[in-house]
């Protein structure tokens, strides 16, 4: 009697058997939900990793959608040297650094520090050429709750129904930072920014590059129309 049916996902069982079938060289793994998210065990972030293993955690990243490594004590200096083996860097233009290093950015949050980055979004949908990833370090976490969640978007899209599938195979977004950094800018940053990251479009359904799955690409924070 309920207006909105949930579960059971079934269409969610052969990605999940997949990922089960699915072994590695240089690191265990333990799973953390039915089609994404994996703990990799074995990996020292802290030293020079061999090239092999960086393209068997790019690998896993792509299986997996989202990786984890415990117990990491990385300097700011071993996570950026870390990060670079995945490709070049980017600047952040609205979230400054609180470090030394640029490439680094630092949140902290508290009951009294809220975070506009509450909400389901993917990162930097604004850029031309919105970055591959984000890799993020831990400092202080909470004994309970501030947990950063994550979201399968190929299993969000495969679970549409056929005529929104339809609906929406050819039409683009348009993306702006105007909704989520535009309060904080001037009238003149704002047409400073605006020159610098004209709005560009993005397909709603993109086809992922080194999987060629077919996922959503879509979030409120960034998408204008």
């Amino acid at each position: 009697g309920y207006p909105i049916q949930v579960g059971p996902t079934t269409h969610l069982a052969e990605e999940r058997e997949r990922l089960d079938a699915m072994t590695w060289e240089h690191f265990d793994v333990t799973r953390l939900g039915a089609t994404i998210g994996a703990l990799l065990h074995g990996p020292d972030l802290t030293s020079k990793l061999p090239d092999e293993l960086i393209v068997e955690i790019a690998a896993a990243l792509a299986a997996y959608k989202v990786i984890f490594f415990r117990d990491q004590p990385l300097s700011p200096a071993q996570h950026i040297a870390f990060a670079r083996r995945f490709g070049e860097l980017e600047l952040h233009p609205f979230l400054g650094s609180n470090t030394e290093l640029p490439e680094l950015v630092r949140f902290e949050k508290s009951a009294e520090v809220a975070g506009y980055e509450n909400a389901w979004h993917a990162d930097v949908t604004w850029r031309e050429r919105p970055s591959m990833g984000a890799i993020l370090h831990g400092i202080k976490v909470p004994t309970v709750g501030g947990d950063t969640l994550f979201a399968d978007m190929y299993a969000a899209y495969e679970g549409l129904p056929e005529e929104v599938k339809t609906r929406i195979e050819s039409l683009d977004l348009e993306h702006t930072f105007m909704h989520t950094f535009g309060p904080f800018l001037t009238d003149e940053q704002k047409a400073s920014m605006l020159q610098a990251y004209p709005p560009p479009t993005h397909p709603i359904v993109c086809t992922h590059d080194v999987t060629g799955r077919r996922h959503l690409y879509v979030n409120r924070g960034f998408a204008s129309h």
